[in-house]
């Protein structure tokens, strides 16, 4: 599953005045149809990138009885003067309303036919619909029938691969007793405290307590002192001259270092030049660390060091088989979107891709890069942000279609259980992130979220699994493409 931060689900829209809720209005005329006096005629026309063209003739039939209709609701509502409320002349009607009547008449015999064409026909626009002939729906004639253009985009179609027959390869991973190790060694630096050295000198690692104070040309600069300055000795986050003269340097000791600023230093008053710094070193600190017994396992929250080693080892293999869980669906979506057949929308597509595009430029400035370098960059931007909607809409359409295709859905069980993965098993926060979820705005993406996980899962379940062996190169199971090693196929 890629990471999407926009909603794919909620790529089906009817952005349309004339065919705007027509799916929803279908459903409701289902309880009171429209009564056409003879029934509008569709001429469809399938052309490339699921575009479809429409022809609608409403027959003009319609047309003078949604006009007597319309007159007659306004004598009934308005009150003409010199006459009685409901016995205005046609005639006066015509002149003075005609219209507001022909205007309104348009409106209703469109969102009808609308309607008809949804229910009919099977078409539902995913786009913006374009119109062609009511232009000017305040003189239209009355005495000849209603014709007029439709133009739009229907969903795109996939037809997934046979992912019965995919192959994936899941690592050999194992425990050793070196990941054990090396998650106590983590443990034992976050418990280690620094604590003072009487007669030894700083090394890298140690923490100096210094006051400091430099001039360039004998004067002071903002920002040129401070007092009991901590810092960790070999972090570079001083200039390496002056770490240079705080390694081996004791408590009570005073050196001196010369500190050269870049030629693009900011502030820029201060580039391109030196500055002298005199530092007295007031305290310092090694970080010392716990021996690793049972009495180290009890601050850990474990009873033994032996419980505390099976505890490690079990959060270990619990977190590689949910990255190899995370792999192995990796894979599946990758082969789905590489295997299938489809048929995309173009103007659906070039919004997924203009979005990844906006996306990664956003990354970009919250990375702090400048305009000016996003800007060079944006041929590079531009083909990257191509691949990565392309991906995202085949994605979206092989998961829809697998998801008729094998009957899966998302239950409240399978919402809850999402809820509580994300609350880290805490009762309270568990009913809270049931509550966010809830939320419209948000459970249509978790809803999608969790039926791409169920598909894929359906994929992997049915696919073959070739285990192959896990080297240091792939890191904490984050791959491994060596061929060969046993298959171990999963379609029971």
């Amino acid at each position: 599953m890629t990471d999407n931060e926009k909603d794919v689900r909620e790529e089906s829209p009817v952005e349309s005045e004339t065919m705007a809720d027509a799916e929803v209005n279908a459903g409701e005329a289902e309880e009171k149809p429209y009564e056409w006096k003879e029934p509008p005629l569709f001429e469809v026309e399938e052309k490339d990138n699921c575009l479809v063209g429409v022809k609608v003739t409403i027959p003009v039939a319609n047309i003078k009885a949604a006009l007597d209709d319309v007159y007659e609701e306004v004598n009934d509502g308005v009150q003409v003067p010199g006459f009685r409320r409901g016995k205005a002349p046609r005639k006066l009607l015509e002149k003075r309303l005609g219209k507001y009547a022909r205007s309104t008449v348009v409106e209703r015999l469109v969102d009808a036919a609308s309607n008809s064409l949804v229910k009919e026909k099977d078409l539902k626009p995913i786009s913006k619909v374009e119109v062609e002939g009511l232009e000017d729906t305040e003189n239209i004639p009355e005495d000849k029938d209603l014709v007029y253009t439709l133009e739009f985009e229907t969903s795109g179609t996939c037809e997934p691969a046979d992912y019965t027959q995919f192959v994936l390869e899941k690592l050999e991973f194992q425990v050793e007793q070196a990941d054990v190790d090396e998650a106590i060694e983590d443990m034992r630096s976050r418990f280690g405290r620094y604590e003072p050295l009487m007669d030894e000198g700083a090394r890298d690692g140690d923490q100096v307590i210094m006051d400091f104070s430099g001039t360039i040309d004998g004067e002071p600069f903002a920002g040129n002192s401070a007092e009991n300055y901590p810092y960790i000795l070999g972090s570079k986050r001083f200039d390496e001259n002056m770490e240079a003269v705080l390694r081996g340097a004791k408590s009570g000791d005073a050196v001196e270092a010369d500190v050269p600023f870049s030629d693009d230093f900011k502030p820029q008053e201060l580039a391109g030049k030196t500055a002298h710094f005199h530092i007295k070193v007031n305290e310092v600190k090694r970080r010392m660390l716990p021996e690793v017994n049972d009495e180290f396992a009890k601050k850990a929250g474990q009873g033994t060091l032996e419980e505390l080693r099976e505890s490690i080892r079990k959060r270990i293999a619990e977190n590689a088989d949910t990255q190899l869980a995370d792999l192995l669906r990796n894979q599946a979506m990758q082969k789905l979107v590489e295997e299938s057949a489809f048929i995309l929308p173009k103007k659906q597509t070039q919004r997924f891709i203009d979005g990844e595009y906006d996306s990664i430029k956003e990354e970009l400035v919250q990375q702090h890069v400048p305009v000016e370098e996003i800007e060079k960059e944006d041929a590079d931007i531009r083909k990257n942000a191509e691949e990565r909607g392309l991906f995202a809409i085949k994605s979206m359409y092989a998961i829809n279609a697998i998801c008729e295709k094998e009957g899966i859905d998302v239950s409240e069980a399978d919402m809850d259980e999402y809820a509580r993965s994300l609350s880290g098993g805490d009762d309270k926060q568990f009913e809270l992130m049931k509550e966010f979820l809830a939320r419209e705005d948000i459970r249509t993406n978790s809803v999608y979220r969790i039926l791409t996980n169920k598909v894929l899962d359906a994929i992997v379940a049915k696919a073959s699994i070739k285990l192959v062996p896990f080297k240091e190169e792939d890191g904490e199971a984050s791959g491994g493409q060596e061929q060969g090693g046993a298959e171990e196929n999963q379609d029971g």
